[in-house]
């Protein structure tokens, strides 16, 4: 059985999370990130964009609005 969750693109953890490489902070929208939610500077994303993967944590926060999504990562875990 194949567990692989694919990205839907939603942006959430491209918005949610601190990327210090970017000096991006917890919750704004990523510089780079599209409206369709595709990374603009996708060759050139850091090494922590490159390791994310998508989970079911991913396929939960898929239910809520993107406002939902953003408050429940920064709360879980600090970001």
């Amino acid at each position: 059985m194949n567990n692989k969750i694919e990205c839907d693109m939603c942006g959430t953890c491209c918005t949610a999370y601190s990327i210090s490489s970017l000096n991006k902070k917890a919750g704004e929208p990523c510089k780079h990130l599209l409206a369709d939610g595709r990374c603009g500077d996708y060759q050139n994303r850091p090494q922590v964009c490159r390791d994310f993967q998508a989970d079911f944590f991913c396929y939960f926060l898929s239910s809520l609005s993107k406002q939902e999504q953003i408050e429940i990562i920064k709360e879980l875990y600090d970001a």
